[in-house]
């Protein structure tokens, strides 16, 4: 007859348990796709937006809620790379750099239309650098 010593059981189910939490921790700890604390929405007030350009590559800004008209973007750069904010449908880009932390521009939006904005700067898009401009009324 096999007699399994009693201390092999203990260890089984810890690491069952250590197996079957890591996803759970891996998840928690932002290690995956999903949300994530940069898919922020901002509303446009008075007729301009601010949006600030970090490294690693992402914008302070997901999803831009405007309404149709003139919409001055200003581009704040808060890292050492060189980022530009541009709207291909409208032919729009501002860039900042290092040296020049600040642009802006302006664009019209027309209403009922959704544009694309990204940073056009090599990889920057692929990593996360983009989101929408959706126009109301």
């Amino acid at each position: 007859m096999l007699v399994r010593p009693h201390h092999r059981v203990p260890i089984r189910r810890a690491l069952l348990a250590v197996v079957v939490a890591s996803p759970l921790l891996l998840g928690a700890c932002g290690g995956g796709g999903g949300s994530s604390s940069n898919d922020v929405t901002k509303t446009v007030t008075n007729g301009s937006i601010d949006i600030n350009a970090y490294d690693p590559y992402h914008f302070d800004v997901k999803t831009i809620d405007a309404p149709a008209g003139p919409l001055n973007v200003t581009l704040h750069e808060k890292g050492q790379s060189e980022h530009t904010f541009t709207v291909p449908d409208l032919k729009f880009e501002i860039k900042v750099t290092a040296s020049q932390p600040q642009q802006s521009g302006t664009i019209t939006l027309v209403a009922g239309h959704t544009y694309s904005f990204k940073c056009s700067f090599d990889g920057h898009a692929a990593a996360g650098m983009t989101g929408k401009i959706v126009v109301t009324g």
